[in-house]
This record gives structure tokens, sequence and C-alpha cells, in this order.
């Protein structure tokens, strides 16, 4: 399981470049939205990122997703003068990986007194394509980069709340996830299942969950945990973390989920007992799902 402090969307990529001029001159904005139909985690780790405006580089920097640094969709804003030139050039690797998975490159030119929305985004379609001249990959078509002026709309902060993802499509459908088992990958779980109980590195023991799910963030969703022993009358004290979901065709998984289940009570009481497990999964966008199953502990 992929377990990530909270990072803002919107803040994880925004570092304001600044082009020649004196600062009634940088009345010009282009607010750069980044996103992915591709897996950050997973189909990308790192993405390379420089900025020109003009022609003069004004920011390069590479961001790791290990690092904490990377987290899609994303802003990437950018101040100018107006009908400045705005070249952003975007690459992206995955890990130990020295060629890249995706290339992407987008322009446009500042145009005083608006800000600009530029979106740009790295797509599943382009990885490993390579396209000849001062064209880029977009959908899997090589096209030219530049966008007019006149063809951009103004920026609304309210875009990155319905921006595609890995996970969350328009044809996602209403959130749903549906609970499994495993360590390494996702196994079905049937209801009252018997399932094996490991001890734990620190203590305890627990069993391995996994998620199946459609129609929710790949990043930035929070994993809240809980169970109940009905026999016992005895609630097992519930779990949260923030998760990265990993893509699996046309939906996304979670697996490794460890949940302790002799938290507060002796493993000897447990065993052979049904535990009634509880899950909610919800994303940055405060849609959520929630699943139930009862398992049994081996005996």
């Amino acid at each position: 399981m992929i377990v990530r402090p909270t990072f803002p969307s919107r803040m994880l990529l925004a570092l304001f470049l600044v082009a020649c001029g004196s600062e009634e001159e940088e009345d010009a904005r282009v607010i750069v939205g980044l996103t992915t139909d591709m897996a950050v985690g997973f189909d990308i780790h790192e993405i390379e990122r420089t900025t020109k405006v003009d022609g003069v580089v004004t920011h390069a920097e590479r961001l790791s997703y290990g690092a904490g640094e990377l987290s899609l969709p994303a802003e990437l804003p950018i101040v100018a003068r107006d009908d400045a030139a705005i070249e952003v050039s975007l690459v992206a690797f995955r890990k130990g990986e020295a060629s890249p998975v995706v290339t992407r490159l987008a322009g446009t030119r500042a145009q005083g007194g608006r800000t600009l929305f530029l979106p740009v985004s790295l797509d599943e379609a382009c990885a490993g394509v390579s396209c000849a001249g001062h064209t880029t990959c977009v959908e899997g078509a090589c096209l030219d980069p530049f966008l007019a002026q006149g063809t951009l709309e103004d920026h609304d902060p309210a875009w990155i709340t319905t921006a595609e993802d890995a996970c969350k499509t328009r044809s996602s459908g209403e959130p749903t996830v549906e609970i499994g088992q495993g360590h390494d990958a996702f196994a079905p779980l049937a209801e009252g299942e018997v399932v094996p109980i490991e001890p734990g590195p620190q203590g305890g023991h627990h069993v391995w969950l996994a998620l199946r799910v459609t129609g929710l963030r790949q990043m930035g969703s929070r994993l809240r945990v809980g169970g109940l022993f009905p026999d016992l009358g005895y609630e097992v004290p519930p779990f949260t973390s923030q998760v990265t979901l990993r893509k699996a065709g046309d939906h996304c998984e979670l697996y490794g989920v460890r949940f302790q289940v002799d938290r507060g009570v002796p493993v000897e009481a447990i065993r052979g007992l049904p535990l009634d497990v509880e899950l909610v999964l919800s994303d940055p966008n405060d849609d959520a799902a929630t699943a139930t199953t009862r398992v049994v502990i081996a005996p």
C-alpha cells in the first residue's frame, strides 16, 4: 500500500515564473492545468518541467513522487508581460528509467489583463511516441503545441475539481469500492470467507485487505477501515490513511492494506470468530464509496 502525506494539488507545482520587465508590465498570467490519465506513483514517478518566457528559461526543476513533490492534477502559474511567448516542456519518467515515458510541449502568448488557462495533459496514448519537428503528442497524435490566445478560456479555479485522472473519468460513473484480499495483488473475497491472520512487525495480528475502485481520485483519497466482532460486541478501532491507487484496466486497485484485528483484544479470543469489516474511501472532491463484508478469522 502506498501512503503519502497530504499535499494540496493546487500548491504542489505552483511557482510564479517572472518574465523580464517592470512589475507594471507583468500584468498577464497563464495558468497551465496539468493532468494525466496515467497513474502517478506507478506509470509516472518523476516529471522534468522547463518554462520559457520569450525564449528565456525562467524555471526548470525535476519533481519526484517519492519525495512527495508530485501530485496531479495541478496548476503551474506563469506571470509575464503582454504578448510574451510562453513555452512549457514536460518530460515524464518511470522509476529508475533514463528514457522518458511521455514528453509534452505546450505554448501560447500571454495577454495583458487576462489570466489564460492552458490545459496540458500527459496522455497514456503518447507513451513511447516520438514526434518529428516542433510538434508534440496529444492523445496519440502529433500536433502543433501552440494554442492561440483566442482559443483559450479564462482560468477558473474550479477546473481542478472536475479534471480527469487515471481513476476518475467522465465514464467512471458513480463511485464504487469492492473489498478484496491480498498483499501483492487484488483477489476476490467471498462473504463469510475464512481469512488467515499474520503477526505484524511491531506486534499484533492483521489480515491483508485489497480494494477495487471506480469513480474516485487516483491520488489523495482517504481510506478508513474498521471492524466489529459481533459475537463479542467488540468494535475494532479504525485506522485512516491517505492512499494512491494503481490503474488496472477500466478500474483502479489498492492492495497490501494491513488491518490489525486484535487491537485491544487477545488474539486467542478472536480466532474462529466472524468479523464485519467496513471500508470507506473518500477523495479530495468529497466523493466517497463504502463497502462492507463479513470474514471469519482463521482458527
